[in-house]
């Protein structure tokens, strides 16, 4: 997700999904090389492939979704719009109703042990509903050997264009969750022996 646009009253995001596009063309263009070119490969690839790529291809092209964010201060308007290939679907917020913008830090690990970290932004609404700006996904680029959260930085500029609060909220670690539990316990211990 890129800032395409800011002004004093408009911001614009976009997410293009091009590595989604990328695959559904590579698969596609695969597809009609094994139905048209059979020869080109040196192990022939049965024929039924060749359709199965093309549909794989373009299917992946026509339900990807390119995502565009609309934060119009004039209207008072926050817009989601989702355009596909073949439809288009919008959806809008007040901006009066958004109390805070969060990113939320999710931790994941492999089987080989390795772990890492995954980022998504949230608007929180002062109902206390959560509208999703993207779903989770490593944000997080090298500069100079530093690591930087491009998220938390589109954060903050979010939320400084609409001016409401930025909170970074990470899963508790291992040690806060034992300390809460080990707390809960001790409570539960406390009240009874007071019965």
């Amino acid at each position: 997700m890129k800032i395409v646009k800011e002004k004093q009253n408009l911001m614009v995001l976009k997410d293009r999904n091009i590595i989604a596009f990328a695959v559904g063309i590579i698969f596609a263009l695969a597809g009609f090389l094994v139905i048209l070119k059979p020869n080109f490969f040196t192990n022939q690839p049965p024929l039924w492939s060749g359709f199965v790529g093309v549909v794989i291809g373009l299917f992946v092209i026509f339900v990807t979704k390119i995502t565009t964010i609309i934060l119009d201060k004039i209207t008072k308007k926050l817009v989601f719009r989702w355009k596909t290939l073949i439809n288009e679907k919008s959806k809008e917020y007040n901006l009066g109703s958004i109390k805070q913008l969060e990113l939320q830090q999710d931790c994941s690990s492999d089987n080989k042990g390795r772990s890492g970290h995954s980022y998504k932004l949230v608007f929180i609404l002062k109902t206390g509903e959560e509208v999703l700006l993207n779903s989770y996904g490593s944000s997080r680029i090298r500069v100079m050997g530093r690591k930087i959260n491009t998220k938390g930085i589109i954060g903050a500029r979010i939320a400084n264009f609409l001016n409401i609060p930025f909170q970074k909220r990470r899963l508790p670690t291992l040690n806060e969750t034992l300390s809460a539990i080990q707390q809960t316990a001790q409570k539960e211990i406390e009240k009874n022996k007071k019965e």
